[in-house]
């Protein structure tokens, strides 16, 4: 594509132009707000004429379908209104939320939902409580990590803590938190295919290769297809009493506009 360089004058400075399609102008204002990689050397004149000809087949395929199409597919006139109104709506109902949703969700809302709705908590996966690690076998702290792990003593519990904030690549130990099985089988290679009766509440795996040594105790399960606990659906329960609060907040307005507007007369039916 042949680049030019010329345009009309205006009283501050000359409009640069770029490249042009039948009459219609790619300016080099126009051309910098599309381009958003920058470049030096031969990449700059790449990019450049990249830019450019992206441009160029936009512009050349709407000259095709305005040629091409009925006059009737031409008319967008009503559709381009209609999304225009929808999206000021939804600018609209955005400031409503950010201003006047009360965000404060409580444990007991929570729980009240998941009881009132049970049957929509059904387990579509295996999902466990455990305690994990991977440490390098290399690292100078595995032989005590190894020890602690068996121990009983709350003060050994948590210089094993410690320990795998400092040396683990990778650890969860958490005794209230739901993850599913199949994200955990991820971790360690030596889990990806073992049947799913080899895990169970208690059940202990370690494995060491040439550069890892992998520790995962169950402390719970619970089974696909059984009702899921309601701390692992804390998060979905929250964001469904959410919407729900959004949707009353826009019904409640927009009743109260046309409450007023009934009021004031400015709505009638004829």
């Amino acid at each position: 594509m042949t680049l030019i360089c010329c345009g009309p004058k205006s009283k501050q400075e000359e409009v640069k132009i770029i490249a042009q399609v039948g009459e219609k102008n790619l300016s080099i204002d126009d051309y910098n707000k599309f381009n958003f990689i920058s470049g030096s050397g031969k990449d700059s004149l790449l990019i450049a004429n990249r830019v450019i000809e992206r441009w160029a087949k936009e512009e050349l395929f709407y000259m095709e379908a305005q040629k091409k199409l009925l006059p009737e597919d031409l008319d967008v006139e009503s559709e381009v209104e209609k999304y225009r109104r929808e999206l000021i709506n939804y600018k609209y109902e955005i400031k409503l939320i950010e201003n006047n949703l009360d965000t404060n969700v409580t444990k007991q809302e929570i729980l009240d939902y998941y009881e009132a709705n049970k049957d929509n908590f059904i387990l579509k996966d295996n999902i466990v409580k455990v305690n994990y690690f991977k440490i390098p076998a290399s690292s100078k702290a595995l032989d005590k990590i190894k020890k602690y792990v068996w121990s009983f003593n709350p003060k050994d519990k948590e210089l094993l803590k410690n320990l795998c904030v400092q040396y683990a690549d990778n650890y969860f130990i958490n005794d209230s938190t739901w993850l599913l099985l199949e994200d955990i089988k991820k971790e360690i290679p030596q889990l990806k295919d073992l049947a799913e009766y080899n895990f169970y509440s208690g059940r202990v795996f370690q494995y060491s290769d040439t550069l890892n040594f992998f520790y995962l105790k169950i402390n719970e399960i619970k089974i696909k297809n059984n009702l899921s606990p309601v701390n692992f659906e804390r998060s979905n329960i929250r964001n469904i009493l959410m919407n729900q609060r959004k949707m009353k907040l826009i019904k409640q307005y927009k009743q109260q506009i046309f409450d007023k507007a009934k009021s004031e007369n400015l709505f009638k039916i004829r």
